[in-house]
This record gives structure tokens, C-alpha cells and sequence, in this order.
């Protein structure tokens, strides 16, 4: 083997290690478990555990939350900033049991019990299928596993919609939720006007049930070390906030290499296909499959919209939204809140945050993070001891 092809090889097996979970977890010294999850349509699901924390000194069970994370992304996006400023370092140090998801088809649960993710067979699925079968699935493991009556719950972006979705469909799940806080939830969509719903929508509508936005180890390692040059990370940034809506002034920059690393996760066309339509209609419902699916699917010409009045958990929901997120409107969020039963809303007063920014701002820790576990901590101190 020559000097060169060995130097090449050593640079591919660096690049092939990508940055996973697991590694950003234990790099900041938390505990971490991995486990595996069967959903009833056969896919098995990886969940990232943090049971502890070194900031922790509470000794016995801890409330646990369910993270669920939006489309293209994992359970690497809510790890990005570092324990200082990221939710889920920040909920572990406060004494709660962490559980990071990921969905179908991303990059940690591509396994199935008869289908390969080369077969175009495992990708037909929305994110109607993630709220119905793999939110259900994580939240009967979990509670299973702690032996707790009920969790919390935090999402964001189409990681709303999924439990929206659940609460909705299978309403036997509400009494398992102690609260649900749903930051910049894609439920209605009429006013969005993110790229993947403007200049891409012919061409995602136009795409067979396949896998989309899929994840290459080598590529966003790669494209990682680009974005982590100086001279580039200002285009890396411009194109990350321009396809997910706008440019923010209050994205952390610094995470826009480890962004580049991780996403995307990997996603079915079905996925964004779905929030076209609901674009299109302006309603929330089901996978609109044409007139003649319909009648055989659904009976009817036209999909049926979920029950939001079916979405009733333990505590009123809680909806975080800005004034000026073009992917999750306000005028949208206002339109969802008034439709379930009992919401709390939560307006980010601070001009021009968008739809990264609840995960990835410079003052997240202070704008979200902080609120979020103060509403867990209030249901822990005024519920019943036998809820945890």
C-alpha cells in the first residue's frame, strides 16, 4: 500500500466516524443507556437514555421526558449546544430522567423485521405513522422500563405534530402525558413558507415513497470540516436558515459544523409531502392518497382531519411561538391553539426568532430552557407523589 492510499484510507475511517449520540453524550462526562424499541408495525426504534447527572444528588426515581425531534433531524439535535445552554443536559442536571427518540427512518432506526431501507417498502410512511405507532411505542417502553404512571413530553416542530397526532388518534394516551410543551408545533400550515414548501414542492410531490434528505457518514463529516472553516461557515449558515425559513440573528453559530455533521437524519418524501398538503387544504388531517385510496383507506373522497378536541393530556398543553417564524406561523399556531381543548401559550417576545432558534439560539437556555423546566418542575410539585 503506498504512503498516499494509506493517508486517503486514514481519512476515510476518520470521516466514517461521523459524530453520533452516544459519543456527544458521554464526551461531556453524562451516563448513558441505549435502547432499542419495537413499534406494532415491526420498526425497531434506538432510544438515548441520560438517567443521571453528576448535578443530581436526588437518589431514587426521577420524572422521566420524552424528547421527539423535527424532521431530518435525531436525537443529535438537542445535544448540539453543550450541557450549558442544551434542554436535555439541562433537564438531567435537574434531576429528570432523559429520553432522546428517534423516529423511523433516521439515521439510528433504520432496522425493520422484514424490510430492508433499500426496499421502497420501508419508507411508506408519514409522520402520521411516527405519532401513531413510534410515539406510542417509546412512551409504553418508557414507562415500563421506570415503572412511572405517566411522562413528560417535549417536541419540536414536526416532534409536536407526531404527539398531536397520537393524542388525537389513540386518545387512551392522554392520561400517560403529564404535560406536553410543544415548541413551534407544525400542525396547520396554510401561511408557511419555507423552501421544501415553495421552489421544492414539485419536485418532492412528484417523488415516488422512498427515503429523502437521507444521512452519509463520510459526506457530513465532511461537509462538517467545510463548515467549520471560517471562510465558509458564513454560507453553511445562510443556506441552513434559508431552507428552514430565515436568517437569524440568534442562531449559536459555533453548533453550525456539528448541524452540518448530524443533519439530515433521514426522512420519507411522505413526510414533507404530508405538510403540503396540509399547506394546500389548510386543514390538519390525515395522508391525502388520491380519490381511490381514500375511498378504500379512509371511505371517503377526501382524508379526515384528526380530533384535536381528542387531545386532552394530563395538563393544559403548552405552545411556544414567535411573531416571526415563517415555518410555524403564528396566525397557523393561534388557528391550532384554539381548536384543543385547554392550551397555555407562550410568546417569545424577541424580534425576529425563528424556527431554529428554540433549539439553537445564543439565548436559548435563558428563553426556553429555563421556562420548559420550570413547567415540569410546577406539575412535579403539585401532583400526586404516585405519578412518579
Amino acid at each position: 500500500m503506498s504512503y498516499k492510499t494509506f493517508i486517503l484510507l486514514c481519512l476515510y475511517i476518520d470521516l466514517a466516524k461521523g459524530l453520533i449520540t452516544s459519543e456527544i453524550i458521554a464526551s461531556h462526562n453524562y451516563p448513558l443507556e441505549v435502547h432499542t424499541v419495537l413499534t406494532r408495525d415491526g420498526y425497531y426504534l434506538d432510544a438515548f437514555r441520560i438517567p443521571g447527572s453528576k448535578f443530581c444528588q436526588q437518589s431514587g426515581p426521577k420524572p422521566a421526558v420524552l424528547f421527539q425531534h423535527g424532521m431530518s433531524a435525531s436525537s443529535d439535535f438537542f445535544l448540539l449546544n453543550g450541557p450549558q445552554d442544551s434542554l436535555a443536559f439541562m433537564l438531567a442536571d435537574a434531576c429528570f430522567d432523559v429520553w432522546l427518540s428517534n423516529s423511523r427512518g433516521t439515521r439510528y432506526s433504520r432496522r425493520h423485521v422484514s424490510l430492508d431501507p433499500s426496499n421502497d417498502a420501508f419508507w411508506r410512511f408519514s409522520w402520521h405513522e411516527i405519532g401513531t405507532e413510534d410515539v406510542a411505542a417509546f412512551i409504553d417502553y418508557i414507562l415500563n422500563t421506570t415503572k412511572q404512571r405517566a411522562l413528560h413530553f417535549l417536541g419540536h416542530s414536526q416532534g409536536c405534530t407526531t404527539p398531536v397526532v397520537l393524542l388525537s388518534m389513540r386518545p387512551e394516551y392522554n392520561k400517560l402525558v403529564k404535560t406536553a410543551v410543544l415548541l413551534a408545533p407544525a400542525v396547520f400550515m396554510r401561511h408557511t413558507s419555507t423552501l421544501s414548501q415553495t421552489i421544492f414542492r414539485r419536485f418532492i410531490m412528484a417523488m415516488p415513497d422512498k427515503e429523502y434528505m437521507y444521512h452519509n457518514r463520510v459526506f457530513n463529516k465532511l461537509l462538517s470540516n467545510v463548515c467549520g472553516l471560517f471562510i465558509a461557515r458564513v454560507f453553511c449558515t445562510t443556506f441552513y436558515l434559508i431552507y428552514n425559513g430565515k436568517i437569524s440573528k440568534h442562531l449559536n453559530t459555533s453548533v453550525i459544523p456539528l448541524i452540518a455533521a448530524t443533519l439530515p437524519a433521514g426522512v420519507s418524501t411522505r413526510q414533507p409531502k404530508h405538510f403540503i398538503q396540509l399547506t394546500d387544504s389548510g386543514k390538519f388531517r390525515q395522508f391525502d392518497f388520491g380519490i381511490v385510496r381514500n375511498l378504500i383507506n379512509y371511505k371517503s373522497l377526501e382524508p379526515p382531519d384528526y380530533t384535536l378536541s381528542n387531545v386532552r393530556p394530563l395538563t393544559p398543553v403548552h405552545i411556544f411561538y414567535s411573531d416571526d417564524d415563517s415555518s410555524t406561523t403564528k396566525e397557523d399556531i393561534q388557528n391550532f391553539a384554539a381548536r384543543v381543548p385547554e392550551a397555555v401559550m407562550h410568546r417569545i417576545s424577541t424580534p425576529g426568532w425563528h424556527h431554529t432558534d428554540y433549539v439553537h439560539s445564543m439565548t436559548v437556555a435563558d428563553v426556553i430552557n429555563k421556562p420548559v423546566i420550570e413547567i415540569f418542575r410546577s406539575f412535579e410539585r403539585l401532583s400526586s407523589p404516585t405519578f412518579t
